[in-house]
C-alpha cells in the first residue's frame, strides 16, 4: 500500500460491513469518502424490469464513488458490499480540509478519478461489443485475474445471463481457446482468441 495511503486512512474511521451490506443507494446524498480496505464492492443500477446492471467491482485498496461526493450531486448508482468488508469512512469536510493540508492525499485523488474514468471508457466500449465479443474482450483484458474469479461473478460483471456464458465458454471449449478446471477459465490460445474479436 502506498505510504501516504497509510496515513490518509489511519486519520479516518474504519468500519466494518458484512456481506450483502448496502453502502448506499442512488439517489442519496453523496457526503462521505469511502476508502475500500478489503473485501469487493459492486457497483450497480437497477433498470425498469428489476434487473441489476453492473458497472464495476472494487477490490482494494481503492476510493468508492468519490466522484458524485466532489461533485456535490447524489449516487447516481447503489454499492453492496459483496465480500466482508473493511472500509475507512470520511466526512467530505474532513476529508477536503487533509487534502488542503496535504498536496498527496490529492494526488491520490486524483489518480483514483482518472482511473475511475478509464473504468468508465471500457464499460462504454464493452456495451457496444455483442455479448460473444465482451466475454472475449474480457477474457484477454484479465487473463491474469481469471484464476481467482468465479463464473458467477464473471457473468454479474458483464452483464450475462448465466446461462449465455455456459453455451459461450462451451463454444470456446470446443474450439480449444480455453479451459476450465473447476470452473476457474484459462487462456489456452491467445492469437486465436485477438483474431476471433476482429471477426466479430
Amino acid at each position: 500500500m502506498d505510504k501516504h495511503f497509510e496515513i490518509l486512512i489511519s486519520k479516518g474511521k474504519k468500519k466494518h460491513f458484512n456481506k450483502g451490506n448496502i453502502l448506499f443507494f442512488q439517489g442519496e446524498k453523496a457526503n462521505k469518502i469511502y476508502i475500500l480496505l478489503s473485501g469487493k464492492v459492486r457497483i450497480y443500477k437497477v433498470n425498469a424490469k428489476g434487473f441489476e446492471l453492473t458497472l464495476h467491482t472494487l477490490t482494494p485498496v481503492n476510493f468508492i464513488a468519490e466522484m458524485p461526493v466532489f461533485e456535490g450531486i447524489n449516487y447516481p448508482a447503489n454499492a453492496i458490499c459483496e465480500q466482508d468488508c473493511e472500509i475507512c469512512v470520511f466526512d467530505f469536510d474532513e476529508f477536503k480540509k487533509l487534502c488542503l493540508e496535504n498536496g498527496e492525499f490529492s494526488f491520490l485523488l486524483l489518480t483514483s478519478l482518472i482511473g475511475k474514468i478509464r473504468i468508465l471508457e471500457n464499460f462504454i466500449r464493452q456495451k457496444s461489443l455483442d455479448l460473444k465479443s465482451r466475454l472475449v474482450s474480457f477474457l484477454l483484458e484479465n487473463e491474469e485475474k481469471l484464476q481467482n474469479l468465479k463464473q458467477k461473478e464473471i457473468a454479474v460483471i458483464l452483464n450475462l445471463p448465466p446461462e449465455s456464458l455456459s453455451r459461450f465458454l462451451k463454444e470456446l471449449k470446443q474450439n480449444e481457446l480455453i479451459c476450465t478446471n473447476k470452473g476457474k477459465i484459462a487462456i489456452l490460445n491467445k492469437e486465436k482468441m485477438k483474431n476471433l474479436i476482429k471477426s466479430f
